[in-house]
């Protein structure tokens, strides 16, 4: 017998009508405030638990902080100080400028201020200064032990791979004085209480530190301010005393200088030279002068004589062109010879343009030009002579000048440098004597000076006085600070295990992560309902319970109830299958459920218990098993009627799974299963099929391809999407028609809070009431 033709509800992809999948991932990884925060207000007692949990002791610590407080000092930078007398200092006031003030906010956070301090207030005595005894921890030993042992496991291995499992060395406890380490502990110790604060455009400084005790606090903001300005008087004093110091060591060196090295210096020279300050010099300048003058003089005449010479060299005596330009001295004979020449080449031009080159008229012009080239450079050789006869004359005449310049200038040389050199003596013993004389005067004018009291240039504008209340640790602001960050901690841990869960929640997760319609949502079955009494049926929809209505709607959207209008014949019966990805969906009490709500319709139906490995349809419908089964009909061992078991309160038809076979698969795909379901078909409107589940075992596989459709059911907030799209997308494989998915087992409360942001509303529900 052929199998049927799959009658499916109009749609495309075994889609009923209307129902159409998003497509996945286009909203899918934006962020949807409106959940999220839906999401928060679900996990709110977690995070109200989780941040009184983490405040509590925050709180406590916060209250047992010791309280602190502050003093302050003013010090204003004041370098206009007045004069007793005036003479100028060796160290001059500080200017008031940005790097002044922040180069004294650096001396006052200096270590050797800071030294003082400590030393003057004997902070070592103070208990919150106290050196603190480091105990051991209470691991301590069993860390040294392990310590220990690894090094001696190390110790056994090959020598590259021990050097590199070897703890290093622990470092080396400092040595040195311990008056000057403790010394060290305190300076650091001192400066993370120390403040100090520039003003803003101006010049004050604010010295702030913070303590324990107030009447510490003031007193060491006080002792900063006067440590600062004695370090200043002291720096200046300083500096007068070693510019006295150095100034009485030179005296004696520039004594020696003035009175033996400059004065005798001069005197030795005048003496060795044998000149007056002045002598022969302007003379020799003035002859110079004249050669100079007459040696340019020549030179010129030399160049002008050169010029004239190379260009009548550059004659040619039979191009009158050529002498275009050519100074030849204002000759007048060459001048007419030229002017001659000028014009019978402009004859013979003529004559040429009027008879031609072989014209007899051309042999006179010809020869005559012929003769005045000639005499032109008989001319011209004549000039030539004279004028290298004249450059002669001048080069021997530059010579002469020459030697006699050179002559004067060696002996003005002589002079000038005995000159320059006697003046430089001179200058060097002046220098010598005011050098001396300042010397003297500065020591003086520095002997009054350190005789004086000196003045810092900082004065005092405020001193410290004793708080009078804490200034922190500011305990309400802590405490509100140690709430938002608790708050946000349990607000991180409730994201993280909301993420955490990977089952499906919605309908849209079901649409956007599975690639399915949501056909169905169908709640939990509570305990109370499944301890129900005979005459309440936990699968009949008389009842008008919330799982009644989800199978309802199951139908109604399948479009498994059938129309009125439609007779009953009108095509043959439909094979369902219900499958899952793993077992314990509720897979077949939806199967048991939605039989037996279509047969409370008035439809014929079903269901075939295809689980041989774990049947459970019999037991849901509150009977013992059957004798026999699908496995013993498909084998041959009983006929359809033998096998088909009629429930008769709820006039569902029922084949049990049967007796157990050790290859199940090999009877579901055989040809006995493909007849049956033909048969089943003829006789009924719906037939049901209860499958095992798709990751655990194939048999759903081989049922999928000859069933009209398949319902896909995924347990709600528990089945992961991973696990629910692995199972899809096999059973597509095979060529299975997945008319949707359906939630099963479905928390309503919290399912309506999370697929519509709210939960439903309050009060009586709306139910069928009976009459009578």
């Amino acid at each position: 017998m052929d199998a049927p033709e799959h009658r499916l509800p109009p749609g495309s992809a075994g889609f009923p009508a209307g129902f159409v999948a998003p497509p996945v991932g286009t909203g899918a990884d934006k962020v949807n405030i409106g959940r999220l925060a839906q999401t928060l207000w679900r996990q709110k007692w977690l995070i109200l638990g989780l941040t009184l949990v983490l405040w509590l002791p925050a709180v406590l610590l916060i209250n047992a902080m010791t309280p602190l407080y502050s003093a302050f000092t003013v010090v204003v930078i004041d370098p206009h100080s007045n004069r007793v007398i005036n003479i100028p200092s060796v160290s001059e006031p500080m200017g008031v400028f940005l790097d002044t003030v922040n180069t004294e906010v650096e001396i006052l956070r200096s270590r050797d201020l800071s030294r003082r301090v400590v030393e003057t207030l004997n902070l070592g005595q103070e208990p919150e200064y106290a050196a603190v005894v480091d105990k051991p921890g209470l691991l301590t030993p069993v860390l040294e032990e392990g310590r220990a042992l690894l090094m001696d496991a190390t110790a056994a291995l090959p020598e590259p791979l021990s050097a590199m499992l070897t703890p290093p060395p622990r470092p080396a406890a400092p040595t040195g004085n311990t008056e000057e380490m403790e010394t060290a502990r305190l300076i650091s110790a001192f400066q993370k209480n120390l403040r100090i604060i520039p003003g803003v455009q101006s010049r004050a400084i604010r010295i702030t530190v913070e303590a324990k005790d107030p009447q510490l606090a003031a007193r060491a903001a006080n002792a900063v301010a006067d440590a600062y300005l004695a370090l200043q008087v002291e720096a200046k004093r300083k500096a007068t005393q070693n510019a006295s110091e150095w100034l009485q060591s030179r005296l004696d060196e520039l004594r020696q200088d003035m009175t033996t090295t400059g004065r005798a210096a001069v005197e030795a020279m005048r003496s060795e030279s044998g000149m007056v300050k002045g002598r022969d010099a302007p003379l020799v300048n003035e002859e110079m002068s004249a050669l100079n003058a007459q040696l340019a003089e020549a030179r010129t005449a030399h160049a002008n004589a050169q010029a004239r010479l190379r260009q009548l060299q550059s004659v040619q005596p039979g191009n009158p062109e050529s002498l275009t330009g050519t100074d030849i001295g204002g000759d007048p004979l060459i001048t007419g010879l030229r002017q001659r020449q000028t014009a019978l080449s402009a004859q013979l031009a003529e004559l040429r343009a009027q008879y031609g080159d072989r014209h007899p008229a051309l042999a006179r012009p010809t020869a005559e030009l012929r003769e005045l080239n000639a005499a032109l450079a008989t001319e011209v050789d004549r000039v030539v002579r004279s004028l290298r006869g004249e450059v002669e004359q001048q080069v021997a005449k530059i010579q002469n000048l020459s030697r006699r310049l050179e002559t004067l200038r060696t002996e003005s040389f002589d002079n000038l440098q005995a000159d320059v050199r006697l003046r430089e003596l001179q200058r060097q013993a002046d220098a010598s004597d005011d050098n001396y004389r300042r010397a003297v005067t500065r020591l003086k004018e520095t002997q009054v000076l350190q005789a004086l009291e000196m003045t810092p240039d900082v004065r005092i504008v405020s001193a410290a006085a004793v708080p009078v209340g804490p200034v922190g640790p500011g305990k309400t602001v802590l405490a509100g600070l140690a709430a938002i960050l608790c708050g946000a901690i349990a607000t991180g841990i409730a994201l993280v295990r909301t993420s955490g869960q990977r089952g499906v929640y919605s309908s849209h997760q079901v649409e956007a992560v599975l690639g399915l319609p949501a056909v169905g949502i169908v709640p939990m079955l509570g305990r109370g309902r499944r301890s129900a009494g005979a005459d309440d049926d936990r699968y009949s929809n008389t009842g008008g319970g919330d799982f009644a209505e989800a199978v309802w709607r199951l139908c109604a959207r399948l479009h498994l109830v059938r129309n009125g209008a439609e007779p009953a014949t009108a095509k043959g019966g439909e094979v369902v299958m219900l499958t899952s990805s793993v077992a314990g969906e509720g897979k077949t009490t939806l199967a048991v459920a939605l039989s037996a709500f279509l047969a409370d319709t008035g439809r014929r139906v079903v269901i075939v218990d295809c689980d041989t490995r774990r049947p459970t349809v019999h037991r849901l419908l509150g009977g013992n098993r059957p004798p026999k089964g699908l496995t013993d009909l498909l084998e041959g061992d009983a006929t359809l009627d033998q096998v088909v078991q009629v429930d008769d309160r709820r006039r569902v038809a029922v084949i049990a799974a049967g007796r157990t076979v050790d290859r199940p698969q090999i009877l579901l795909g055989s040809k006995a299963m493909l007849s049956l379901l033909v048969e089943l078909a003829e006789r009924y409107d719906v037939i049901v099929l209860d499958t095992p589940p798709v990751l655990s075992v194939s048999d759903a596989l081989i049922l999928a391809p000859l069933a009209d459709r398949v319902l896909y059911v995924v347990r709600w907030a528990r089945t992961a999407s991973s696990l629910a799209s692995a199972g899809i997308k096999q059973v597509r494989q095979v060529g299975g028609r997945i008319g949707g998915a359906v939630l099963s087992m479905v928390n309503a409360r919290e399912h309506a809070n999370l697929e519509y942001g709210t939960r439903p509303p309050s009060g009586r529900s709306y139910r069928l009431r009976r009459i009578g």
